[in-house]
C-alpha cells in the first residue's frame, strides 16, 4: 500500500465516526483555553505515526491547537456522557469531566485514532469541578502512556504536554495543564452502562453494532457477534491484567467508568510501579479500604466485567455471559504465567512449574527485592555470580531450584540473556522519577526530554542515566498519590 504524504494540522481531515453515530452520549462544548501556554513536550514518534509533519510541533498553530485555541475548520468539540461504578458504588451520572474531544483522524495506514484534550475546561459534565488537569498528573500521565506502551502493554497515549500561567487549587494552588491524548477509541464500560441504565436499549444495541464494526469488524455479519464480542472483551481485559501484574503496575483506580471496551490502559491517575512485591500495595492514598490495591486487580477486573455483562443483558443471555465471564480467570492465570516464565527465561514446561513460579513470588515478597532490578539482573545468571540482593535462605532455595529448572531447558545462556533482557526492563516510572520531571519541568525541561527517552526504551542500558534504575532516594521515600489531579 502506498502511504500518503505527512501533513499540517490544517490539513487534517477529521472524521468523527463516533460522534456523528451519536447524539445521545456527546454534547458539544466550548474549550477554556490556558493563558500563556508553552508547549512543554512532543511524542515525535506518536506525531509522525498519526501522519503530521514533524515541523508541525514547532509552530504557534500547534500550540494552539493543543490548546484548544483553533483558527482553522475540522475539529469537532465534543465531550460525552457516561456513567459507572465507583469504589463499587453505582453513580448514574459521570462524563468527561475535563476531557474533550476533537473528534477523529486517520493516519497514512488507514487507521483511525480519537484525539481528546484533557485539562481544556468545563464540560456539562465537570460537576463540581474545574475542569481542568494540573501540571503534576499531566506529566504523569504524559510520561506513563509512552512507557507502557514501550512495556509492550495496550495503552491510550499521549501526543503533547502543554502548561499556563493558570491557577488551579486543589490540595494546594498548582499550574494548569493539557495532555493531548490519542486512542483507537475512548469508549468506556461506563458508556454502555449509561445507555442501560437509563433504559435506552435501541441506542445501546446501535453502540454495540457500532463498536463491532469498527472495532471487532471480524465479527460484524456473525449471527452470534453479540457474544463474540463480549467474549473479545474478556479476553482482552484479562491479558492487560495480567500483564499489568507481571511488570508490578497498578492502576490505583479501577472504576467501571476507568475501563476501556477496547482493553487499553486508560485514565492515569495515583498509578504506580511497585518497588518490592506487596499483593497489599495501595497506591491511591484515597483508596481507604484497599479497594484497588495491587493484589485485588485481577479480582476487580473481572467485576468490571460482570457490570459491563449486566449492562449487555438485553442482546447476550444470562447463560452466554456467565459462561464467558468464566474464562476471565483461565484466561488471565494463562497469560500471567506466560509472562513470568518469559522473565525468568523459561521456554519449556514442566509440570513443577506453578510451584515454581509461587516459590518465586512468595520469596520476593518475603526478601522485598526490588522487583525490577531483582528480574533484570536474573537476566544476567550465572552459577555463583554475586548479586545486589542478599543471601538470604529464600533467596539461596530460589537460586538452588532456579539451577535445577534452567538445567531442564534447550537455550544457551547467550540466547536466555538476549530473551530476558527484552522482557525485563532496567527501567521503570517510580513514582520520585515522576516527580523529578514535575519539579523542573518549567526551570529545567531538558530533565522531562530525558526521563522520557529512557522511559520510551527502558530495556537499553543508559549507563549514564544508571541511577534512575534504583529505588528512591531518602528524600523520595515516602510519596503518596491521590485522584487529584
Amino acid at each position: 500500500m502506498t502511504l500518503k504524504p505527512l501533513v499540517k494540522l490544517a490539513e487534517l481531515n477529521f472524521t468523527n465516526r463516533i460522534i456523528n453515530y451519536s447524539t445521545t452520549l456527546f454534547t458539544k462544548v466550548q474549550s477554556t483555553p490556558l493563558t500563556n501556554p508553552v508547549c512543554l513536550h512532543v511524542n515525535c514518534d506518536l506525531l509522525n505515526f498519526l501522519g503530521i509533519e514533524s515541523s508541525e510541533k514547532n509552530k504557534p498553530s500547534f500550540t494552539r491547537f493543543i490548546n484548544g485555541d483553533l483558527d482553522f475548520e475540522g475539529p469537532t468539540f465534543v465531550s460525552s456522557s457516561y456513567s459507572g461504578h465507583q469504589f463499587g458504588h453505582y453513580v448514574p451520572r459521570l462524563g468527561d469531566g475535563r476531557a474533550i474531544m476533537l473528534g477523529e483522524i486517520q493516519n497514512q495506514n488507514g487507521d483511525f485514532f480519537e484525539l481528546q484534550l484533557k485539562g481544556a475546561g468545563l464540560t456539562p459534565f465537570s460537576r463540581s469541578g474545574d475542569g481542568r488537569a494540573v501540571v503534576r498528573s499531566s506529566v504523569r500521565e504524559y510520561l506513563a502512556s509512552a512507557h507502557l506502551k514501550a512495556l509492550g502493554i495496550p495503552t491510550t497515549e499521549a501526543l503533547s504536554l502543554l502548561y499556563g500561567s493558570d491557577d488551579v487549587y486543589r490540595e494546594e494552588i498548582e499550574k494548569a495543564a493539557i495532555v493531548l491524548r490519542v486512542s483507537e477509541s475512548f469508549l468506556r464500560f461506563g458508556h454502555y452502562q449509561y445507555l442501560a441504565h437509563t433504559d435506552q436499549l435501541l441506542e445501546l444495541k446501535a453502540l454495540v453494532d457500532f463498536t463491532i464494526d469498527h472495532y471487532f469488524a471480524e465479527f460484524k455479519d456473525h449471527p452470534n457477534r453479540y457474544i463474540l464480542f463480549f467474549q473479545s472483551v474478556v479476553k482482552n481485559t484479562a491479558k492487560l491484567f495480567a500483564k499489568w501484574q507481571a511488570v508490578g503496575f497498578c492502576h490505583g483506580v479501577l472504576n467501571t467508568d476507568n475501563m476501556s471496551i477496547l482493553g487499553l490502559t486508560i485514565d492515569y491517575g495515583p498509578f504506580g510501579f511497585l518497588d518490592s512485591l506487596d499483593q497489599d500495595h495501595i497506591c491511591n492514598h484515597s483508596d481507604h479500604e484497599g479497594r484497588y490495591s495491587f493484589g485485588n486487580q485481577p479480582a476487580i477486573g473481572l467485576w468490571n466485567l460482570e457490570q459491563l455483562g449486566e449492562a449487555l443483558k438485553s442482546l447476550i443471555t444470562d447463560a452466554d455471559l456467565k459462561r464467558t465471564l468464566e474464562t476471565y480467570s483461565t484466561i488471565f492465570k494463562v497469560e500471567y504465567k506466560r509472562l513470568l516464565k518469559n522473565k525468568l527465561g523459561f521456554n519449556k514446561s514442566v509440570d513443577s512449574d506453578d510451584e515454581f513460579l509461587q516459590m518465586t513470588l512468595n520469596m520476593l515478597a518475603m526478601t522485598q527485592i526490588d522487583y525490577t532490578q531483582f528480574f533484570r539482573e536474573l537476566s544476567h545468571y550465572q552459577i555463583n555470580k554475586k548479586y545486589s540482593f542478599a543471601s538470604t535462605p529464600e533467596v539461596v532455595n530460589f537460586f538452588t531450584q532456579y539451577e535445577a529448572r534452567l538445567a531442564l531447558e534447550d537455550s544457551t545462556s547467550i540466547e536466555r540473556l538476549t530473551q530476558m533482557l527484552c522482557v525485563n526492563p532496567k527501567f521503570i516510572l517510580r513514582n520520585y522519577i515522576a516527580q523529578i520531571a514535575i519539579e523542573n519541568y518549567e526551570k529545567s525541561p531538558e530533565i522531562l526530554d530525558q526521563i522520557f527517552k529512557v522511559l520510551v526504551s527502558p530495556y537499553e542500558e543508559w549507563p549514564e542515566l544508571n541511577h534512575w534504575s534504583f529505588p528512591a532516594p531518602d528524600q523520595y521515600k515516602f510519596m503518596t498519590v491521590s485522584c487529584s489531579s
